[in-house]
């Protein structure tokens, strides 16, 4: 049996042939990556995804404050490639905050474990937000607007600037999955108007964020990243799965 690569479906020894499929590592206490993915691939038929989580409690625990649990990746990256999955990615915004260069080791580590490539969701909105133009950046953050600073400061080496953020009051990172949309779309209106981005970031992959993308895209005329598209965007780029379906749906589906 030969693996698959570059979202190229492999043929089977019994003579059938495999659907193409893209493997996500997501939180523990997610509840938006996969209903985010399965919208998205509802645009492209005949690609399957496969999820695997890591430790992450609603509180954080589960996972070291200033790094990544690596074996835990690599396990989940393993048992993803036990599927042929055409790419590998973690669906997980925290890498801005501890600095892309863990994400850049993680990359690594997964790919060796998976045998496919392996994306990150940090590392795809700082390439996205480059590909994009945009140098003024806005947060919605699921917690306090304070907690941007972090993030911002881990897409600055790119040049990029955050210049407001909102915070939408969660508790923990499970509240963030019952936040109504109508307040994601509120706080990136008040952005808007307030601090004139190049951009605005939903950024949690716990965030209902991705119905609320391409309608703030038309109203506002700026590009708005959900966290868990951006995600789901850069696993199908590196499974070389064309996006052009995808392009009624946001912006960032043409940034590749």
């Amino acid at each position: 049996m030969r693996r698959l690569r570059h979202g190229r479906p492999h043929r089977l020894d019994n003579g059938g042939v495999m659907r193409t499929a893209i493997g996500t590592i997501l939180p523990s206490s997610n509840r938006v990556v996969e209903r985010t993915t399965a919208a998205i691939l509802a645009h492209l038929p005949g690609v399957d995804a496969c999820y695997a989580r890591i430790r992450y409690a609603p509180d954080g625990s589960g996972q070291p404050a200033d790094a990544y649990d690596a074996d835990s990746y690599v396990e989940a990256a393993a048992l993803l490639g036990h599927a042929r999955v055409a790419a590998v990615g973690w669906n997980g915004s925290r890498g801005a905050a501890l600095g892309l260069d863990h994400d850049r080791a993680l990359v690594g580590l997964m790919a060796r474990a998976a045998g496919c490539p392996a994306v990150t969701t940090a590392l795809a909105a700082a390439t996205t937000v480059g590909r994009l133009g945009a140098r003024r950046i806005a947060f919605v953050m699921p917690g306090e607007a304070a907690d941007a600073g972090a993030h911002g400061a881990g897409l600055a080496p790119g040049g990029i600037e955050t210049v407001a953020a909102r915070g939408l009051g969660c508790t923990d990172n499970l509240a963030a999955a019952a936040v109504p949309v109508a307040e994601i779309i509120a706080a990136a209106r008040a952005l808007a108007a307030e601090a004139r981005p190049d951009a605005i970031l939903v950024w949690s992959t716990n965030l209902p964020g991705f119905d609320a993308m391409a309608p703030l895209e038309a109203e506002l005329g700026i590009p708005v990243l959900d966290s868990a598209a951006l995600g789901v965007a850069a696993l199908l780029a590196a499974a070389g799965i064309p996006a052009a379906p995808l392009a009624p749906l946001g912006r960032l589906f043409a940034a590749r």
